[in-house]
């Protein structure tokens, strides 16, 4: 089929952040009124910081602004003044013969020690001061030099991800926010809460406690914006009717549960399909291939790499288990798998919790950051090593005390599922069924019952009429989304099913 060219997978219009967008539209005004302010936008990577700040400076520009922008880089940690540097020298490099210009020239003088090569041949640079002194000069150099041209016309001034800011850069921020109260100026400020160093914990403790700033917290997408996420990015009257149903029910329960709303993942994840064929665009209609399934990018498989690759081996060997364990794991399990003691143990996950691999939710358990982290690393092991590390698992829980073991049957039958151990399976997975019929979960106990099912027809067993009863119950009872696929093995036994169900009734009736 011949390929046209297809529209990028980026979002055409924000979605889901109406209210945080009208907060600093209305410090947007109040800054152009003469209200000073230091605003922090904070949340995940990819969670949509910089697009919220292009939404704001689209705002201010229409108000007359003046932009001035700066970024930090994970080089940036160790050189001083890095974000302020990148900011200067994209504003020299912007107004090359502006009145602007100009008046940078006038300063060239004094930022001599931070951009010398911006500053004539005949200029003289000043005798260099000690280097505590030389920091309070270039403070008040830079802050005076903003506030100049905030006389001129109102400064939105953003520093992105400072997070890898370095010490000093941080310092004069909160310098230039106490100096330029008053000022029609507004200073924006990101970074990722997931990123923490002890500096940047410090320098937003003390901006708390002097009431000086006010943050915009960014949390995950809703589902349904998610699915709002699809509309814009499928154009309906671009989109085939069979791919709508699927966009909207099968695709967006996937890529939610493994995206968990975090809106670059879900453009990266669905970049990745398409860059598989596994959803195209061709003749001016989206369309897939049958079946396609939700793929790990590749930009979330590197940044997993670049996180694991300075583990010890210990910490790695305990993070593969971690994976295989699942999305929430016990300390208790890991204790038993390794046969490490308490504080070995206790040392690796710190490890693990440095590496922002995993978080800790309680003195017993821990979870992964975030479900593609985990489904990355899974990924990544051979099918052999799964199904063997399975089933070590599995057969590690079932030495838990009876009392204990029925809050684990859910795990247990997975894990005898995925290491294809039949027999457990199909008494695990009944009793997983039967639990989650009585929580009145139907669509669980569709999926448990269909695995002790598939399990059967593996050990050529004849299902019991109980399996098929209850598997009924919950197929009738749950209400299936549009688009929603049948599992191959639910297809297999419907014929069987219905019999079933209708011998039952038979029997019932007395006909």
């Amino acid at each position: 089929m011949e390929e046209t060219t297809r529209p990028p997978m980026i979002t055409p219009h924000l979605v889901g952040r109406a209210s945080q967008l009208a907060t600093l539209q209305l410090l947007v005004e109040q800054a152009k009124g003469g209200e000073e302010h230091l605003v922090l936008i904070s949340g995940e990577a990819g969670i949509g910081k910089s697009r919220l700040v292009a939404e704001v400076k689209t705002s201010a520009t229409t108000q007359g602004f003046l932009l001035l922008q700066g970024n930090c880089f994970p080089t940036d940690l160790t050189y001083p003044y890095a974000p302020l540097l990148d900011l200067l020298r994209s504003l020299f490099a912007s107004h090359p013969a502006t009145p602007l210009a100009t008046e940078l020239e006038r300063l060239a003088r004094d930022l001599f020690p931070l951009l010398p090569e911006l500053v004539p041949d005949q200029t003289t640079p000043l005798l260099p001061l000690e280097p505590e002194q030389e920091k309070r000069r270039l403070f008040a150099v830079l802050a005076n030099f903003f506030i100049h041209l905030s006389a001129s016309s109102p400064l939105l001034l953003i520093i992105e991800d400072v997070h890898w800011s370095d010490s000093t850069s941080l310092d004069f921020l909160h310098y230039v926010t106490r100096r330029t109260a008053s000022q029609p100026l507004l200073l924006l400020v990101t970074y990722r809460q997931d990123e923490m160093r002890a500096e940047l914990s410090s320098w937003l403790a003390q901006l708390t406690r002097e009431r000086l700033a006010q943050e915009v917290q960014l949390a995950p997408l809703s589902r349904n914006d998610v699915d709002l996420m699809l509309s814009a990015l499928f154009d309906q009257r671009h989109t085939a009717f069979d791919m709508r149903r699927f966009l909207h029910g099968e695709l967006l329960d996937a890529l939610y549960t493994l995206t968990e709303g975090n809106p670059f993942f879900v453009e990266e994840t669905l970049s990745a399909m398409i860059a598989a064929g596994d959803i195209f665009y061709a003749q001016g209609y989206w369309n897939r291939r049958s079946r396609p399934a939700a793929r790990i990018p590749q930009s979330v498989q590197d940044a997993v790499q670049q996180r694991t690759q300075h583990l010890g081996e210990a910490a790695k060997q305990v993070l593969i288990l971690a994976v295989v364990a699942g999305r929430h794991f016990d300390f208790a399990l890991l204790q038993q798998l390794t046969r490490y003691d308490e504080e070995q143990l206790l040392l690796v996950m710190k490890e693990l919790v440095s590496a922002q691999l995993v978080v800790e939710e309680s003195s017993e358990q821990f979870a992964f950051r975030h479900a593609l982290t985990r489904q990355a690393i899974y990924t990544q092991l051979l099918a052999r090593e799964r199904t063997i590390l399975h089933r070590a698992i599995a057969e590690t829980m079932e030495q838990l005390p009876p009392a204990d073991l029925d809050a684990h049957v859910e795990d247990l039958a997975n894990h005898f599922y995925q290491a294809r151990v039949w027999q457990k399976t199909v008494n695990y997975a009944q009793r997983a069924g039967e639990k989650a019929l009585r929580l009145y979960s139907h669509r669980a106990t569709i999926d448990y019952l269909t695995w002790a099912l598939e399990a059967a027809d593996h050990l050529s067993l004849p299902p019991t009429p109980a399996l098929y009863r209850a598997r009924g119950q919950g197929a009738t009872t749950h209400r299936r989304k549009p688009g929603f696929a049948r599992r191959s093995s639910c297809r297999r036994h419907s014929m069987i099913l219905f019999c079933m169900l209708v011998a039952s009734t038979a029997s019932a009736t007395g006909t």
